[in-house]
Order: C-alpha cells, then sequence, then structure tokens
C-alpha cells in the first residue's frame, strides 16, 4: 500500500467500522460503526455464497466463499481485493486446500494459525495463518458427531475450540492441540436451541448463541454450560415482537459500545440490542442497506489501515502490528497487537505523527521519529506475539495527544540477534489509527 493511499484512507473513513459479509449477495458491507450508516460494499470477481468472516494477524479481512472452496482476502480498510488465501489451483494436479469443501467459517488462533470448518465435510482444516498453506485435518468428519459446521465458530477463552453444529442443534469442542473432541458445551439441554449459527463468548459469564430455527439468542453459563435463558426472544403472550422482528439470526457480535448486534438473515438487517438485558434497541443496519442480502456474519474494526513493507526476520516473513478494539477515545479500548516477532525476544512499541519508509536494521521504519513516543516494553511470547493496551490516560499532556479526527501512526521494534541481515534487531508493519471522540 502507498503512503499516499494510506493518507487517502485515513481522510475517507471517520470512525470505526462493523463489517458485515451477506450469503446472497455475494459481497461485505462495510457500515459506519457509530450511526450503521451504509460506507461501501467489496467482493472479488465469482465468490459465491459469503459465510464466516475474520480479521487476520496482517489486519486484513478474510471471507469464507462456500460455493467456491475458497477464503478470499481484503485490504479492511479499502475493500481491495488482496487475492486468495486458501484455494485451489486449477492448473496443478495437487488439492492445495487439502479437500475443503464448502468453507463456512474461519478463526485466527493466537499462534496465527487459521482454523476453517468445511460445511460439506463435517470437518475442520487448519492453515499457516500467514500464508494459506494446507497443515492438516485438524477435527475429522463428523467427530463428536459434528453436523454442520457454521460460520459463527469461535476459540473461548479455555484456548478451545467451539463450533456451532447446525443439523444436530448443538455446540461442539474441541482440542486445538491434537483436534480432540471435548463433548458438547454450552449444553443445548432445556434451551430450545435450533439450528445454532453463532457462538460468542460475552459480558456477564455468558455464552451467547444465535437459535436461527426459532428467531432467538439463547445464553448459557460459560463455565459451567448450563442454559441460563432466552435472551432475546418474542413472547408469544402479547401481541408486540419484543425483537423487534428479528427472523432467522445468524451473525452475533459485540459492539465498541458493549450492545449486542444481531443480522436478521431473512430482514436483510442488524438489529441491536441491550447484551445483559436482551431489550430491543433499535434497527442498525436498514434492510438491504449496501445490497446485503442475508447477511450471515459480523465483525467489528477500528478505523485503522496497516501499511508495510513486510520484513523478514528470524522467526518468519515478518512482524506485524494490527489494532484491535475502538479507536474511540470515549471509550479507550485500543489494543495493539504484534504477531509473529521473533519469540522471547524484546518488543518496544511506538507512536509518532506521520508515515515514513527508511531502511533501519533488517527492516523499515515506517514511523516519523521527530517527534516519536514510546509507549511501552514487553516480550513476545513463544507464538511471537504482544498485546499492547493503548494507555489513554497516559497520552494527556504528552507532546503527541491522542486527538479525535487525528491520525496516529504506530509501530513495533523488535530484538532479533538471529536476523537476516545480522543487524540485532527488526521491525513490524505499522498501522495508521484514525481517532472518534
Amino acid at each position: 500500500m502507498s503512503l499516499q493511499l494510506l493518507l487517502a484512507i485515513s481522510t475517507l473513513f471517520g470512525g470505526d467500522q462493523l463489517l458485515v459479509s451477506a450469503y446472497a449477495s455475494d459481497s461485505v458491507a462495510r457500515h459506519d460503526a457509530q450511526s450503521g450508516a451504509w460506507l461501501s460494499s467489496f467482493a472479488a470477481a465469482g465468490q459465491d455464497g459469503l459465510l464466516g468472516l475474520a480479521i487476520g494477524p496482517d489486519g486484513a479481512a478474510y471471507a469464507c466463499s462456500e460455493l467456491t472452496d475458497s477464503i478470499e482476502r481484503f485490504d479492511a480498510a479499502t475493500g481491495v481485493h488482496l487475492g486468495a488465501f486458501v484455494f485451489d489451483d486449477p492448473t496443478t494436479p495437487a488439492d492445495e486446500t487439502g479437500g475443503l469443501d464448502e468453507p463456512s467459517a474461519i478463526v485466527f488462533g493466537p499462534d496465527d494459525r487459521a482454523f476453517v470448518a468445511s460445511f460439506a465435510l463435517d470437518a475442520i482444516f487448519e492453515y499457516d495463518g500467514r500464508t494459506g498453506a494446507f497443515v492438516r485435518v485438524l477435527v475429522a468428519p463428523n467427530l463428536g458427531q459434528l453436523n454442520g459446521p457454521d460460520a459463527g465458530m469461535t476459540i473461548g477463552p479455555d484456548g478451545h475450540l467451539y463450533v456451532p453444529s447446525f443439523w444436530t442443534n448443538q455446540v461442539k469442542r474441541y482440542s486445538l492441540v491434537d483436534g480432540s473432541y471435548l463433548g458438547n458445551f454450552p449444553l443445548a439441554a432445556g434451551s430450545g436451541l435450533s439450528r445454532p449459527r453463532t457462538v460468542a463468548f460475552g459480558p456477564n459469564g455468558w455464552v451467547y448463541v444465535t437459535s436461527e430455527g426459532n428467531d432467538r439468542v439463547l445464553v448459557f453459563d460459560a463455565s459451567t454450560g448450563a442454559f441460563v435463558k432466552a435472551l432475546v426472544i418474542d413472547d408469544p403472550l402479547t401481541p408486540a415482537n419484543e425483537t423487534g422482528g428479528l427472523d432467522a439470526p445468524t451473525g452475533l457480535a459485540f459492539g465498541p459500545d458493549g450492545r449486542l448486534y444481531v443480522a436478521s438473515g431473512n430482514t436483510d438487517s442488524v438489529l441491536r440490542y441491550d447484551a445483559a438485558t436482551g431489550a430491543f434497541v433499535d434497527v442498525f443496519v436498514a434492510p438491504g442497506a449496501g445490497g446485503s442480502d442475508f447477511p450471515t456474519f459480523l465483525a467489528f474494526r477500528p478505523d485503522a489501515a496497516v501499511y508495510g513493507p513486510l520484513a523478514p526476520n528470524s522467526f518468519g516473513p515478518g512482524a506485524t502490528l494490527v489494532a484491535r478494539g475502538s479507536s474511540s477515545l470515549a471509550l479507550a479500548t485500543l489494543t495493539l497487537e504484534l504477531h509473529a516477532a521473533p519469540p522471547g525476544e524484546l518488543a518496544l512499541v511506538f507512536q509518532g505523527v506521520a508515515p515514513t519508509q527508511k531502511p533501519l536494521g533488517d527492516g523499515f521504519l515506517l514511523v516519523q521519529r521527530s517527534p516519536v513516543r514510546r509507549l511501552g516494553t514487553g516480550f513476545a511470547d513463544a507464538h511471537g506475539r504482544l498485546d499492547h493496551a493503548i494507555d489513554f490516560a497516559a497520552s494527556q499532556g504528552s507532546a503527541l495527544p491522542f486527538a479525535a479526527g487525528v491520525t496516529s501512526y504506530f509501530q513495533a521494534w523488535t530484538r532479533d540477534p538471529n536476523g537476516p541481515g545480522g543487524h540485532g534487531f527488526n521491525l513490524s508493519t505499522a498501522v495508521a489509527v484514525t481517532f472518534a471522540p
């Protein structure tokens, strides 16, 4: 991405975005996360039947194209198609996907491995999260009676994989180490769970599951898996529809405001609810906005753009820095994530006021050094990851305060004694964040 394009992006969007994948219109719509207003839509030529969606360790958006057996990659800030991430090359006799059939969901692990659900094979495939190369079939077909793994599978706080089993009305749990089956969780008994689509761990110690078959959102105890209640439900004893018209709930996500956002497939809209009480708040994305036809998955992302180049290090292709949370100053939830740094090595996250590109060490300095502000140091874990939560309070009175409408540029320096150039240190890609009020 050129610096000129990066600067154009920074002025084009003014806040966090909600990405909505749509199955029937084969596109991803981008909406303003504050107002729900449609910003733009993007798609790859030929993709068909979009289901799951994820923001990868490089900040790009990865979309499951179920009917073409591929995972497509996009620049999440511009919608530019960056090519297929997982696909079968028709010019070779081998199937580079490992036999993937009808991909429905993709999630990235803490070690940047990519896990993809195969709806047709009732299995979970593992890929290299940086290159898309096939690694193995992690969960064997039908293991634990898995039948129809759907778009909203997730990795829980315990590090296990939670998979909605659409045709058996259950949620299955598997080990990410060896793919072994760990039982049903949450427990569906007594809940009325019907055609689960998305599983999400949220506030109040609950697991939230969309139940498409009866237009409900159910909550379960995150520790025991026991059914708690139907959080979003239309009471048949009242003339009003307490769900706000929810019809075929599919995707589910928690917004920057802490509320619950649910895709309503049959009304082509996104509805908003109180995450604790389930009370209907409003129609956040109007029916059909941006041409969305049967929305299937939701993902929030801050107003941020990753830029490079990527510089190889001793751990692989190079370290990336991405932003998670919200760019809102009031919410103060922004976290910078460093991925694929040399394991166990010291890392320093820093901030500047403008982009640049100069050779330094084994990589490139991408943030203007004068002035520059050091945000903190830490050591990358065994997988080369380090999370740095932005301390908004500490920025007050700084020479580089965060301000609404102003773009800040962040990068990470990493020690790398075994680096390719022998300089002993390298730098990550950079991320530009435009802060909102």
